[in-house]
């Protein structure tokens, strides 16, 4: 920073001048010349800057519609990245019981075997029930967090 500037800041801040900077006004013609407009920009009162609370009462509507939105773009990612594999993971599970009722057909009597396969394939459900009904509760505590630690 020149002397030039720190004089037009002085002069613009409403601060007095030193000695030393009154003898470079006095005889600088940049310095000069702009004495007269910068005193007159610092004539101006500079409102004060809003408090942080009136701003943020007034964004408050639409950064809460925001957090909704991005809320329920997250939520439909994560079930869309939990439903991709489910094809696969039935047709595996198809076949896996299909195999494993033809084994136990041949250790196990007929009616034996349909039990035993019946009651995995239903654990099996219940199992990928329950896992893909946690999924949007999981979600929904992760936004949550993330929320909290975006506040802090």
């Amino acid at each position: 920073m020149t002397v030039c500037d720190e004089i037009r800041t002085t002069l613009l801040g409403g601060r007095a001048l030193d000695a030393e900077s009154a003898r470079h006004l006095a005889t600088c013609p940049r310095c000069g010349g702009d004495e007269a407009a910068v005193r007159l920009l610092a004539a101006y009162a500079v409102p004060p800057p809003p408090s942080a609370a009136r701003v943020l009462a007034a964004a408050a509507p639409l950064l809460a519609r925001h957090a909704r939105q991005a809320a329920w773009r997250t939520l439909g990612r994560v079930i869309a990245a939990a439903l991709i594999p489910l094809p696969v993971i039935l047709v595996a599970d198809f076949y896996l019981v299909r195999a494993a009722y033809g084994v136990l057909q041949t250790l196990l009597p007929h009616a034996l075997s349909l039990y035993v396969v019946f009651n995995y394939a239903a654990t099996l459900t219940l199992v990928l029930a329950l896992t893909y009904a946690m999924i949007p509760i999981v979600a929904e505590r992760q936004m949550r967090l993330r929320r909290e630690e975006s506040r802090a």
